[in-house]
């Protein structure tokens, strides 16, 4: 009988897909994805999308759980995109997360020897409240409700908000400032931005918080130039001298221009202050401005870095280029290891960050340049003898990956939140005579399918 869109199956989940999909298995031997499930769920699901080689289907009901199924601490998991593998042990959602990495180097990359090549996953020490930047949005539970809400958005639904009244990956104090930020919309009756009918107030709000300082950064955005309870805002947080910054910020959208952003500073400081430790106790600081890219977890970070500057192996006599630099934590992170770091950054205000954060601790051998790294990378004046790459998630590309084997660096640090496109990488570089030395897997984002990679390539 052939399977029809709206037909309801039953399969036992055999493996996660990265991504964080189950997949089961369809009588005729297609693979079936299913958002919620987990190796050794027995299922019903109904389908959704059926392809040549695979289907799609959305979870109906748990028919027989798996063994290592556990409760969800949190009471919003049903509905929340965010951390969709709390129904699993931490050192589960570990395991799951270097084998996917394995098979990554296997399937895309063509690495027989995966297995050897993957080190033993780091993992946070406690993988709760990790976050130092919370989003939440501002908006409806559906089309009937008439309530603002202020919280996250249910799973694949873009629009509609629900109340989130608790989050263990953010902070007790995010969810203090949450509540407070709540009770003023509806105490103001204020409004939420309409994408559809373009009228309303409210976006959203960031919370910004250095889990190494202490500081809060709070920031209300707009969808309108004019604000009237600025002061009342400020207010709100008078009590809580954790709150360094507070500010508002006016954003302008308009068919087929970028989004402009009017940041107002309505109290404090204009930049919240944060500190990376370093392996050999030292300790960078770092301004971090609304629009500043930073590391969400913090303590995780330090040791993501701590294995950065372990593979490039420094000695204080090579030149680093640092690609796709950001805010130059990695090569900063690294300098006082260097004889001089070198970055590129497409983004003109995380270079701008960079260059204020070099002066800030007294780093005198860096140098940051805005731009595309396939573009500006030639313009650095110096060789390197280790580059550091920190790309996007869609990887570097053949192309640059051309461009960075032409200057015959020993070492290639390779960072990445994607091993599906680092695999496609590396596989690049090997073709131009790089070899794999290992991958190292740190989870930055416990409960969650995302992982972060180092990867060492050396000639």
């Amino acid at each position: 009988m052939q399977l029809q869109k709206g037909q309801t199956i039953t399969t036992e989940i055999t493996k996660l897909a990265f991504g964080g999909r189950g997949i089961g298995q369809l009588d005729d031997g297609r693979k079936v994805f299913v958002e919620g499930a987990i190796p050794g769920d027995k299922i019903e699901c109904t389908l959704t999308k059926i392809k040549k080689n695979y289907a799609e289907a959305d979870l109906v009901r748990i028919v027989a759980p798996a063994k290592n199924r556990i409760d969800a601490k949190c009471k919003h998991f049903d509905r929340c995109g965010g951390c969709k593998w709390q129904m699993l042990e931490y050192k589960d959602q570990l395991k799951y997360k270097e084998d996917q990495v394995r098979e990554a180097l296997a399937h895309t990359g063509g690495l027989a020897d995966s297995a050897d090549l993957v080190k033993p996953i780091i993992g946070c020490d406690y993988p709760w409240l990790y976050r130092n930047k919370m989003e939440f949005s501002f908006g409806n539970e559906s089309k009937d409700d008439a309530e603002v809400r202020v919280g996250l958005h249910p799973a694949g639904r873009r629009v509609d908000v629900f109340d989130v009244e608790e989050c263990f990956i953010g902070s007790e104090i995010a969810a203090e400032i949450l509540l407070r930020v709540r009770t003023f919309v509806r105490d103001h009756k204020l409004s939420f931005y309409n994408h559809k009918t373009d009228t309303g107030l409210l976006s959203s709000l960031f919370i910004r918080e250095g889990k190494n300082t202490g500081e809060i950064m709070i920031n209300l955005v707009t969808c309108s130039s004019e604000f009237k309870h600025k002061k009342e805002f400020v207010e709100l947080f008078q009590d809580l001298p954790e709150v360094t910054s507070i500010y508002w910020t006016a954003i302008k959208r308009k068919r087929g221009v970028p989004t402009q952003h009017y940041e107002n500073l309505l109290y404090g400081k204009p930049t919240m202050e944060e500190e990376l430790k370093r392996p050999d106790g030292t300790s960078l600081k770092f301004k971090i401005s609304p629009q500043s890219f930073f590391q969400p977890n913090t303590k995780q970070a330090e040791v993501l870095y701590a294995e950065v500057l372990k593979a490039a192996e420094l000695t204080g006599e090579q030149n680093v280029f640092d690609l796709y630099c950001g805010t130059g934590t990695i090569g900063l992170f690294c300098s006082n290891n260097a004889k001089m770091v070198y970055g590129i950054e497409l983004n003109e205000s995380a270079v701008k960050n960079a260059k204020q954060n070099m002066i800030l601790n007294g780093i005198e051998n860096a140098w940051f340049k805005a731009g595309n790294v396939d573009a500006k990378l030639y313009d650095i004046p110096a060789v390197p003898d280790v580059v550091i790459v920190d790309p996007p998630r869609s990887g570097l590309g053949e192309k640059v990956v051309e461009k960075v084997c032409g200057f015959d660096p020993k070492k290639i640090v390779y960072v990445s939140c994607d091993p599906v496109n680092l695999a496609r990488d590396i596989k690049f570089f090997a073709e131009r005579g790089y070899k794999l030395s290992y991958v190292q897997p740190v989870d930055m984002f416990p409960h969650t399918y995302h992982i972060e990679n180092v990867a060492l390539l050396v000639r």
